[in-house]
């Protein structure tokens, strides 16, 4: 039986997860599955389970002036209706809102969804378009991490025994930008993404950035299609040959697999329909 602890707050959270076997308990969405799942199995428990749900500081949403931070506290179902946040970080907000059920979006956070280091978080691809870089902190210090540079396989990530993931540094996009999140599953909702992703576009197209999804290890941006968009006319015919690269870059980093007879249509077409909808939203908000 694990032991269940409530920090008031971040140093006595940070002294507690110090302890050996101590786990980080936020929203919960997939880690009580696990310990029971794990207790069903014999296997180990936590020793100490941490519930950081009351630390302020991993509420802590700023859209405003030089620099935006999202808490890794925040919940899928306060990002999905932010008014600031569909504002300023559409992008996120319509990934909040494709995360599971109602139950699921109520409690789940983007500090959890990070952690977890699915390939298909849909958060994370959100995220990683945006250029978050993920504040963590220990009783050694903090640390600041791209998230490109914090999930390393399925499931896998570079937190150490004892870290915690405050939140979120993200740089303001600009004024207008067009931002869209797409997610292909297998049904609407409580739906594990076959793929998901994740388009911002500004008007100059200076910085175009296409984050692909659940088609990975983790999610990525595909530079080679970024270059392909910054370079062309906006328009039908450029969004489809985006779709096309995109569908290309996929067999080139993972071959021929079973599953490729479904997702190289797939990605061109997620591709192109989210190049359009994020170019049509910059129009409508310019």
């Amino acid at each position: 039986m694990s032991r269940f602890l409530t920090p008031a707050t971040l140093p006595e959270a940070l002294e507690a997860l110090a302890r050996p076997g101590a786990k980080v308990l936020a929203g919960g969405t997939d880690l009580m599955i696990a310990l029971r799942q794990a207790r069903l199995e014999g296997a180990a428990l936590p020793e100490l389970l941490v519930d950081v749900t009351r630390l302020p500081e991993l509420k802590r949403l700023e859209l405003d002036g030089s620099a935006c931070y999202l808490g890794a506290g925040l919940t899928f179902r306060y990002l999905e209706e932010s008014p600031e946040v569909n504002r300023r970080l559409p992008v996120l907000a319509q990934a909040a809102s494709k995360v599971g059920c109602q139950q699921i979006r109520q409690t789940g956070t983007i500090g959890g969804n990070v952690a977890n280091g699915s390939p298909a978080a849909d958060s994370l691809s959100a995220l990683v378009a945006l250029d978050a870089v993920a504040e963590i902190a220990s009783q050694e210090g903090v640390r600041h991490c791209p998230l490109p540079e914090l999930i390393t396989a399925p499931n896998r990530t570079t937190l150490a025994p004892g870290e915690l993931i405050l939140g979120y540094a993200v740089s303001p996009p600009p004024e207008p930008e067009g931002q869209v999140f797409l997610k292909v599953g297998r049904r609407h909702e409580v739906a594990v993404a076959r793929l998901n992703l994740a388009a911002c576009l500004d008007r100059a197209m200076n910085d175009p950035r296409v984050v692909l999804g659940s088609c990975f290890p983790s999610p990525r941006r595909l530079t080679d299609v970024e270059e392909l968009v910054k370079s062309g006319e906006p328009g039908p015919a450029l969004w489809q040959a985006a779709g096309d690269k995109a569908a290309g870059h996929f067999t080139d980093v993972c071959g021929w697999r079973s599953s490729a007879t479904y997702k190289v249509p797939a990605i061109t077409r997620i591709t192109a329909r989210a190049l359009s909808l994020a170019w049509a939203g910059l129009e409508e908000r310019s």
